[in-house]
């Protein structure tokens, strides 16, 4: 949907780029989950943050996006934030 200059701070103060920082939304969520008690498409329409070490591409909002070799990890108090990041990314424009 957006995207914007992923940096690394010191002091409150910008010291380097380090890529761009893509603001997606989940359209739909495939994933087979175990348990009678987990909603198919659990996580659509879900925002995520995808840090990629790469300049901007083009890119029409809501365009299919494909991350190439991702990485996640949950942190927080409650393990309930998500840290995603991928060496780049895919973009398949609609028609």
């Amino acid at each position: 949907m957006a995207h914007e200059p992923w940096n690394e701070y010191e002091d409150g103060q910008v010291t380097k780029q380090l890529g761009t920082k893509y603001k997606c939304v989940i359209a739909t969520d495939n994933t087979k989950y175990e348990g009678d008690d987990v909603q198919p498409d659990l996580n659509a329409g879900e925002q995520i943050d995808v840090k990629v070490p790469q300049p901007p591409k083009s890119y029409k909002k809501f365009s299919r996006i494909t991350f190439v070799n991702p990485t996640a990890s949950v942190y927080g108090t409650f393990m309930s934030e998500l840290s995603v990041k991928a060496d780049d990314v895919d973009i398949v424009q609609p028609k």
